[in-house]
């Protein structure tokens, strides 16, 4: 979550109204560490886009949707890769291994075993040669999203994983859960608490192996109940919640005593966002001390900071040489601008703590103005004193927190997580936004892992005249390019990258952007190839505009010359990107109360069949076109839901036809992502079809077949040969991921997939026929609980039928006793959305426990889902 270097093209731009952003520059020798540092207040939204976008209008992202998508997305691979035509066709990664993605936890084996990490929407990676090479492991279970690992300290073939980002970042989406593997990651298994939605830590009683205490953060998007500190005595079986402090406040981190595991910390955190603002801070934040293994709490105080608004997010650490000793990494709330509030310190296991950074100590400073993107506080297990912090920078201090060394150095900013090796404490690992990072010596020097795949992508492209060159800007790692290899290079903004460009008919020609259109400075233009320091800002652009996080911008495919820009206007560029002047309105509802809607324009097309056909789209889910170069457009959002608008997309030979794609979800209605006109948007017809709920967001038409399809979706990529008639996923072997971005180069016949979490991939279509269509699928029952699960008043749940069938949809006890129908009768083909709303036949309210629904359809066969009724 960088923001860039001071472009020299660039002069001073006034910050647009989104947020009230205060630039605080600060030196740096590393292209990777140069940033400026940002203060923000409560109401701050900078990097709300991928929440955004799916939550708008709702305000929230519905709990469930996700999981319910992800689910239905294995049953349609599974399926494709039996009765479809392209299930042989295999995607590629094509890197970047060595720019890497946010790396949120960490677990280590002892006396050099195997290593893991999880990502923030990656998943988890095994390494077996001291963090060298990696291995995807978790990517047929869970969420992509991490939030914690653990080992079981008795037997370290038990890992141990918490699904969701416990950070207060949100491009990542909600966990569903514990997981489990017994076999060092070789298989996994679900122990639920899908209920708390992030998960900040897991933590193993060293000498009971069945007591395990899980860090529940709640939902990122809404208050909950179900938040807090929860314990299980027989090793993840049962739960029990021991800590609650309101549905506002979370755990986010564990820290218990390795000499009397009874003795056992934990912080807890106020954190919550909702349609109107966000906090990360607030009078629930504090730390709790327990000595009887969990059951009973104490909120600790003396010499702490006040629990009041200024406090925010609290990392712990107990020092393994001198257990009685405790660090907490206090941050501050919104008075002070989310900084470092100060290192404390307990040399009394607790009792009383005493502040330890000294005035001008570099401690404060180190977050950058978002701490709640930070926590990790660790100590050396031989030396009390030693002890280091993450944030925007990682610190290392050898007299117990007064003073701190930047040991940053040639590491990716922006630290995550942190492992010292008890056997060795020059040995030092570390998990940043920008991969993982290896130190031999205490945090002097790094080494910096080349294969982590897992970089969160913005938006792809690929050079049309050299289908090896890929393109993308990337979540803090920049604009960068390959020319084939599996490693990229960047191009060094010192901030986030988004939508890149090369000219079609000069690939020396190249665009770029960071944050909110370069701060509303339009694309960067380099005529060397993209080369760092070689991009120049055009000229006419408007900085008191809106400008959307991810600025859209495009060139005409019939004269390379003509390029748009969008802010909540259409720039224009009649001199290759040179200059811009506005050719529109304002082409959005200029909403400028909502945080999540900033009224911005999100997509931008011209037609290849008809130059002088416009479109734009926009966040507050307006769509116009021009037929005249944009002398006048017309609204033509009619008949589209109101969603965030994410890719306009006309037909490659019919001036008159367009494709639109939309974020968001369906709320008890399952939503349409997908809409073809026929008349330029004057119309529109869903081709959901078959589709999960789940955003879309990007649509492709083959060039070699206008009746073939590729659609990005935050499941993956599908396709349809028949307009949109039946979709089903596209080739194997790319994870589960979402995918923001597709392009297609004819001559090549290359799909290139850009995703937000697994680096980019491609695939060779010249065994995918072009001229016929694809087979007429076999019958099939597909059955997908939707949310939320576990349930209180209400579960949904969506059937598939791919033809008319006798249906019947029950619910069942654990011990197998009729309790109600769903359904029972002839249904036609297509998908049925059902509820139950825990009551039995009578009407009664079923009692909480575990349930099994069964769809049943004749020759189909039948399918079966577990779901859990809590009070």
């Amino acid at each position: 979550m960088r923001l860039p270097r001071p472009h020299p093209a660039l002069v001073p731009l006034a910050l647009i109204a989104v947020a009230v952003l205060l630039v605080l520059p600060r030196h740096a020798t590393d292209p990777r560490s140069a940033r400026s540092q940002v203060r923000r207040d409560d109401h701050d939204v900078a990097p709300d886009w991928f929440f955004a976008q799916r939550a708008y209008p709702l305000g929230t992202i519905p709990e469930g949707k996700m999981t319910a998508a992800l689910e239905q997305a294995r049953l349609d691979r599974a399926s494709a890769a039996l009765t479809t035509n392209t299930g042989t066709l295999t995607w590629t990664l094509a890197g970047p291994k060595n720019i890497g993605g946010r790396i949120t936890a960490l677990a280590v084996a002892p006396a050099g075993g195997p290593i893991y990490f999880g990502a923030a929407m990656g998943g988890i990676f095994k390494s077996t040669n001291s963090g060298t090479n990696w291995t995807p492991v978790f990517d047929a279970y869970g969420s992509p999203s991490i939030g914690a690992l653990a080992l079981d300290p008795n037997n370290p073939s038990v890992v141990y994983a918490g699904a969701g980002e416990a950070n207060a970042s949100v491009d990542s989406y909600d966990g569903d859960g514990v997981f489990r593997s017994t076999d060092a990651g070789v298989s996994w298994e679900p122990l639920g608490l899908a209920e708390t939605r992030r998960i900040g830590a897991i933590v193993v009683d060293p000498s009971n192996s069945n007591r395990i205490f899980v860090a529940g953060m709640g939902s990122q998007f809404s208050t909950n109940p179900d938040r807090g500190l929860y314990r299980s005595e027989d090793g993840g079986a049962n739960w029990t919640k021991v800590l609650f402090v309101n549905d506002s406040t979370g755990v986010t981190d564990i820290a218990i005593n390795p000499v009397h595991p009874e003795t056992v910390f934990c912080a807890t955190w106020e954190r919550v966002r909702h349609y109107t603002y966000r906090r990360a801070f607030g009078p629930g934040c504090g730390i709790w001390r327990s000595i009887n293994s969990g059951t009973t709490w104490t909120k600790l105080s003396a010499g702490l900071p006040p629990s009041n608004d200024n406090m925010g997010r609290i990392g712990l650490a107990i020092a393994p040489s001198k257990p009685t000793t405790i660090y907490a990494q206090i941050t501050s709330g919104s008075s002070l601008g989310y900084v470092g509030l100060g290192l404390y310190r307990s040399v009394d296991g607790g009792n009383t703590w005493t502040q330890r950074d000294v005035a001008g100590s570099s401690f404060p400073s180190s977050f950058g103005g978002f701490s709640w993107y930070f926590g990790e506080v660790a100590v050396s297990p031989n030396n009390s004193e030693v002890v280091y912090t993450c944030g925007q920078n990682i610190l290392r201090s050898s007299d117990g927190g007064q003073n701190f060394t930047n040991v940053t150095g040639n590491a990716h900013v922006d630290e995550h997580a942190l492992w010292i090796d008890p056997a060795n404490p020059s040995h030092v690992l570390m998990g940043s936004d920008g991969g993982f990072f290896a130190s031999t010596s205490g945090g002097s020097s790094w080494t910096q892992s080349l294969d982590t795949p897992i970089t969160q992508f913005y938006a792809g492209t690929i050079d049309p005249s050299n289908a090896s060159r890929l393109l993308g800007g990337a979540q803090d790692n920049d604009c960068m390019q390959t020319t084939g290899s599996i490693n990229w290079n960047s191009f060094q903004f010192g901030a986030d990258g988004f939508v890149v460009l090369v000219d079609h008919t000069n690939p020396a020609i190249t665009f770029g952007e960071y944050q909110y259109g370069s701060y509303g400075a339009g694309p960067l233009r380099s005529t060397s190839n993209g080369g760092a320091g070689t991009f120049a800002s055009p000229a006419g652009i408007s900085g008191s505009d809106r400008f959307n996080w991810c600025a859209p911008y495009v060139m005409s495919p019939g004269d390379h010359n003509t390029l748009l820009f969008g802010g909540q206007r259409v720039y224009r560029s009649r001199n290759n990107g040179v200059s811009y002047s506005p050719i529109s309105p304002d082409l959005t509802t200029n909403n400028a109360t909502s945080l999540l809607v900033y009224s911005t324009i999100t997509a931008l097309a011209i037609s290849p069949a008809d130059t002088a056909t416009y479109y734009s789209g926009s966040d507050d889910g307006k769509v116009y076109s021009s037929k005249n170069s944009g002398q006048s457009w017309t609204d033509v959002s009619a008949g589209l839901p109101v969603r965030w608008v994410t890719r306009l997309t006309p037909d490659p030979f019919d001036p008159q036809g367009v494709y639109v794609t939309l974020s968001g979800f369906g709320m008890d209605e399952h939503l349409s992502h997908v809409y073809h006109s026929t008349d330029r948007g004057l119309s529109w017809t869903s081709i959901a079809s078959n589709l999960p709920d789940v955003p879309a967001n990007d649509i492709l038409v083959d060039p070699a077949n206008t009746s073939r399809l590729y659609l990005a979706t935050d499941v993956g990529v599908y396709t349809s040969g028949n307009g949109g008639a039946y979709w089903y996923p596209l080739g194997q072997g790319m994870p589960l991921q979402a995918v923001v971005d597709l392009t297609l180069h004819p001559g090549a016949r290359r799909l290139a997939a850009a995703t937000h979490g697994r680096s980019q991939w491609t695939l060779d279509l010249n065994d995918l026929p072009v001229a016929v269509s694809d087979p007429k699928p076999p019958a099939r029952l597909a059955l997908a609980l939707a949310s939320p699960n576990p349930f209180r008043d209400q579960v949904r749940m969506t059937l598939d039928l791919s033809s008319a069938a006798s249906v019947r949809v029950a619910v069942f006890d654990a011990v197998g006793r009729h309790v109600s129908d769903l359904a029972n009768g002839a249904l036609p083909a297509g998908r049925h959305a059902f509820a139950w709303d825990g009551r039995d036949a009578r009407g009664a309210d079923a009692p909480a426990g575990v349930y099994y629904v069964r769809a049943l359809a004749g020759t189909y066969g039948s399918q079966v889902k577990r779901l859990v009724k809590v009070r």
